[in-house]
C-alpha cells in the first residue's frame, strides 16, 4: 500500500466523522443509524473476503471470528454464517454453501466490528441471520453504541429487515449548540425478547432512556429526565419486514429521506394509503420539545422512509 493511498484513505475516514460530526451538532440529535450508516459506508472492506473464505476452509487459526449454521437461502441445504472482526471499525459477514467440496462464499456484506452472529427462525420454513454490531467512536464524535440487524435473503442477496440500537452512550459539550457551559448526554439501555407469535418471529424491546447533565465530560451525572419506551415487531410475510403496526395516511404528504440532518421528500403518498410501520422515530421531539415526531415506515413499492405522525392513522392490531 502506498504512502498516496494511505494519506487518501485517511482523509476519507477525516471527512466521514467530520461529517458525523457536524450531522449531530448541527441538530442537537443522537444518530446513531446514521453514523452507523456512514461508518459502515465509508469501509474499504480489502482483504475481508479473503479472511472469511479462509476461515470457512478451516485456515484461519488464531484469528477470532464468530459462527453460525442454518438455512438461510432456500435450495442450497444448510449454509454456514461467519461473522469477522477486521479492525476497530470493520467487520464482514459471509455466507458459504457447505458440500463435498470447498465452501462457496454465496454473499458477503460489509458491517461494523461484530459481537454476535446466529441464525434465527421467522416462520416455518425461513430463517434470517441476526447480528449485533459495535460503533465506537469515543474518539472524536463522543459516542458508544451497538445495534441489532437482522437479514433474510431476497431477490438473490442479503436484505435488512429489521434494525434497533441495543445500547447507546454519547455526550456533546453544551457550546456546540450555544447553549451554555458544561455537557449533555443520552444513556439507552434496551433489553431484547426474541419470541414467537402465531408460530411467527416477534421481538419485544424495552428502553431506558435518560437525558443527563454534567459539568465536564466525565463529571458526575445529574439526570434531567428519563422514559421507558417498549415496543413489539412481527415478522409481517406480505411485508417482507418486521412490523410494528399498519397504517392508512389521512392526507396527501411526502414520504421523506435523511439526508444529513434534514429530511427532504422524497415521493408523493395519497390519503388512504397504507404503509408498514418499522419504527417510532421520536428520540429528538423527547429531547427538544417542538421539534417533529416521525414514524419510519415501508411502503407498498418497497421504499422505507419517514412520515409525520400527524399524517398516518395506525390500525388496531393483535
Amino acid at each position: 500500500m502506498t504512502y498516496r493511498w494511505l494519506w487518501l484513505r485517511a482523509l476519507a475516514i477525516l471527512a466521514v466523522a467530520a461529517f458525523v460530526f457536524w450531522q449531530r451538532t448541527a441538530t442537537g440529535q443522537p444518530g446513531p443509524y446514521e453514523a452507523r450508516e456512514l461508518a459502515v459506508m465509508g469501509q474499504e472492506a480489502r482483504g475481508g473476503k479473503e479472511i472469511l473464505e479462509d476461515l470457512a476452509r478451516g485456515r484461519g487459526a488464531g484469528v477470532y471470528h464468530l459462527e453460525a449454521e442454518g438455512d438461510v437461502i432456500p435450495d442450497t441445504g444448510v449454509e454456514k454464517i461467519i461473522g469477522v472482526t477486521l479492525s476497530k471499525d470493520r467487520g464482514m459477514l459471509g455466507v458459504f454453501r457447505q458440500g463435498d467440496g470447498q465452501p462457496v462464499m454465496l454473499a458477503s456484506l460489509d458491517t461494523l466490528p461484530l459481537q454476535e452472529v446466529r441464525v434465527v427462525q421467522l416462520e416455518t420454513g425461513r430463517n434470517a441471520v441476526l447480528i449485533r454490531e459495535l460503533l465506537d467512536e469515543r474518539f472524536g464524535a463522543y459516542f458508544l453504541s451497538s445495534f441489532y440487524v437482522l437479514y433474510t435473503w431476497e431477490d438473490g442477496k442479503l436484505q435488512e429487515i429489521w434494525r434497533k440500537v441495543a445500547s447507546n452512550e454519547e455526550r456533546w459539550n453544551k457550546k456546540w449548540m450555544a447553549r451554555g457551559e458544561g455537557w449533555q448526554g443520552v444513556s439507552e439501555q434496551v433489553t431484547t425478547d426474541f419470541t414467537r407469535s402465531e408460530g411467527k418471529l416477534a421481538i419485544k424491546t424495552i428502553s431506558n432512556q435518560t437525558l443527563w447533565s454534567a459539568p465536564a465530560a466525565t463529571g458526575p451525572r445529574t439526570k434531567v429526565q428519563s422514559r421507558t419506551v417498549t415496543h413489539t415487531y412481527r415478522w409481517e410475510p406480505a411485508w417482507r419486514a418486521m412490523v410494528m403496526a399498519e397504517g392508512r395516511v389521512n392526507a396527501a404528504t411526502a414520504l421523506k429521506e435523511r439526508r444529513g440532518n434534514k429530511y427532504v421528500d422524497r415521493l408523493q403518498l395519497a390519503a388512504g394509503e397504507k404503509v408498514a410501520v418499522l419504527e417510532d422515530e421520536d428520540l429528538l421531539s423527547w429531547l427538544r420539545p417542538g421539534e417533529p415526531s416521525y414514524w419510519r415506515v415501508k411502503v407498498r413499492n418497497g421504499q422505507v422512509g419517514y412520515i409525520l405522525k400527524s399524517y398516518l392513522d395506525l390500525q388496531p392490531g393483535p
